[in-house]
């Protein structure tokens, strides 16, 4: 299970439903990768301007992310799926990122900044899940399925 844990702040500042993302991007990655993944990512908003991180805060699988929230709603999901990759690398495949850099371009140029980056590819169809979730949702509630007749 992946599982967002988000602040207040995080919350209203978004409007994203963090429980809904978390049981899509669960049902996407543990099917992609063939197995069950136990992630649990309490998110903060970032006190830089244009940076989101994540690190591992306590064992391989809880982690923080700080999330810039000045974007659009397709720049705030794609810097979700990135870092989340960056859960990814230490929690599956055991990599353990490099804090610190020579230059932006030795930073932009390293191997996990382009695997995250491939992740944010699957931003445009996260989206689509998650607007259909909610058009679905919302359907339901209009026509209160939730009683007979």
């Amino acid at each position: 299970m992946i599982k967002f844990l988000p602040s207040r702040r995080i919350k209203k500042e978004t409007g994203i439903d963090f429980m809904l993302l978390s049981k899509i991007c669960t049902d996407v990655f543990e099917r992609g990768f063939k197995r069950k993944i136990n992630v649990y990512c309490k998110v903060w908003r970032s006190k830089e301007k244009e940076t989101s991180t994540m690190e591992c805060i306590k064992g391989r699988c809880h982690f923080t992310m700080h999330l810039d929230t000045a974007g659009d709603e397709r720049y705030v999901f794609g810097s979700i799926l990135h870092e989340l990759r960056h859960a990814f690398q230490e929690y599956l495949f055991k990599f353990t990122t490099i804090a610190r850099f020579t230059s932006y371009t030795a930073y932009y140029k390293s191997l996990e900044e382009r695997d995250a980056r491939k992740q944010e590819k699957l931003t445009s169809e996260i989206i689509k899940i998650y607007d259909n979730y909610e058009k679905a949702d919302e359907k339901f509630r209009e026509f209160n399925l939730k009683e007979l007749g």
